[in-house]
Parts: C-alpha cells; structure tokens; sequence
C-alpha cells in the first residue's frame, strides 16, 4: 500500500486531536474540521490504493465512507435528538453500503453461523432490556439498527477462509470495534451515563474505520475467492 506508514501517522495524529478537542471544550468548535477528517483521510487514502479493484466495489466503500462523514458531522450537533437519530441513519446506510460489499466474501458455514447466532442473540436481549425503559416509542428503529449492526459482524466472522487471513483479521477486529462503539452510544443514550464514553467513543471509532480499510485493501484483487473456499474445503 501506497504512503502506508505516513498515513496511519497522520490519521492518529488527527484522531488524537479530535479526542482532545471532544474533551476540552473550548476547542470543541476544532471538531468540525478534525472529526470529518478521520474519514475523509480514509477516502483519500483508499481511493489511491484501490485501483486496482472493479470500480463498482470502489464505489461501494467509498461511498459508506461518505455517509459516515455525513453522519460524524450531524452528530457534532450533539444537542439535538434528530440530530443523533438523523446521524444513526447516515451510519445505518453506510453499514449497508459495506455488507453489500462484504458479503460476497461469505461462506456460510453451519458450524460457525450457529454459535454466532447464539451469542448475538444473547447480545440482543440484554441490549434491549438495559435500554428498554429509555427506548419508550423508539423501540423498533433501535431494534433494526441493532439487527443491522450484528448482521454487519455476522458477514465479517463468515469471511474466514474466504479470503486471506490479513483481510480476515483486520475487517473482523474493524468491524468489532465498530460493534462496540454503537453498543456505548446505545447504552450512554437511553440507559445511563457511561464513563470516559467520550474518549472510548472515537478511539474505537476511528480505530475501527481504520482497520476495515486496510483489511479491504489487504485482498489481493486477483484473488479467486470461490476457487480458494474449494482449496480450503480440501
């Protein structure tokens, strides 16, 4: 990958500021530009390194990267509750944008999808039920989202041995992070004030995009994924 290490160098150094910037408010205002950035310089980045990639895939992620830029710059209207749930929106298209890439990649394997299915169902329920009393007419939508948001790491964990295990890693470990981060926003917002969420919140976040991107990146766009799922089978 192209300009690897002085990216990651500058995407930290401007995912540091944001977190800074989160946390003293009198440089809040800073946020505008740093908190769009950090995908932003995403975009940039993959936008370099991806030509070799059909550009409808291109498209794809370059795009969830648009709408999570969307979303992280109406959520900086942190007043304001259409602002979250129009900001979750713009999230939720992106987490679609990145399954319909992603999803290809899948094998759906029994012995894999059915402790999954278990464990995120376990997952669901607690959520729903430290939530429920905050949730009072927003029930459903949190529901969906919630469903959308583990079907997203369900597709990342069904990657293995579909493509390499750099890939694999990276995008699973991204999209975990990612997991977690809405569970917190979750949690801060309709069950109680959580601690330091303000700091665990972007570090996760941007840790997360991060390593989806460079796990995207990490296929090697002259792999044959359905003749590989046979060579794994062996």
């Amino acid at each position: 990958m192209r300009f690897l290490k002085v990216f990651i160098a500058i995407f930290l150094l401007n995912l540091s500021l944001d977190i800074y910037f989160n946390n003293a408010k009198e440089f809040y205002q800073y946020r505008v530009v740093t908190k769009p950035l950090i995908t932003l310089l995403l975009v940039f980045f993959f936008y370099i390194n991806s030509h070799a990639m059909l550009f409808r895939n291109r498209l794809i992620i370059i795009g969830a990267l648009l709408f999570l830029c969307a979303g992280d710059v109406l959520l900086l209207q942190d007043t304001s509750f259409y602002s979250l749930i129009g900001g979750l929106t713009l999230f939720l298209i992106a987490v679609l944008l990145y399954s319909l890439y992603l999803y290809k990649q899948t094998r759906y394997d029994i012995d894999r999808l059915i402790p999954y299915l278990a464990v995120s169902l376990l997952i669901s329920l607690s959520m729903i039920y430290l939530m429920y009393d905050g949730l009072n007419n927003l029930l459903i939508p949190v529901m969906i989202y919630l469903v959308t948001i583990l079907n997203f790491l369900k597709i990342a964990f069904l990657r293995y041995k579909n493509v390499n295990i750099k890939s694999y890693r990276l995008v699973f470990v991204g999209i975990l992070c990612f997991t977690l981060v809405q569970m917190i926003i979750g949690l801060n917002e309709f069950y109680k004030t959580l601690p330091y969420t303000d700091v665990y919140i972007m570090l996760f976040y941007g840790s997360s995009q991060l390593l989806i991107i460079l796990g995207i990146l990490a296929i090697n766009p002259k792999e044959n994924v359905r003749k590989q799922e046979d060579a794994f089978l062996m």
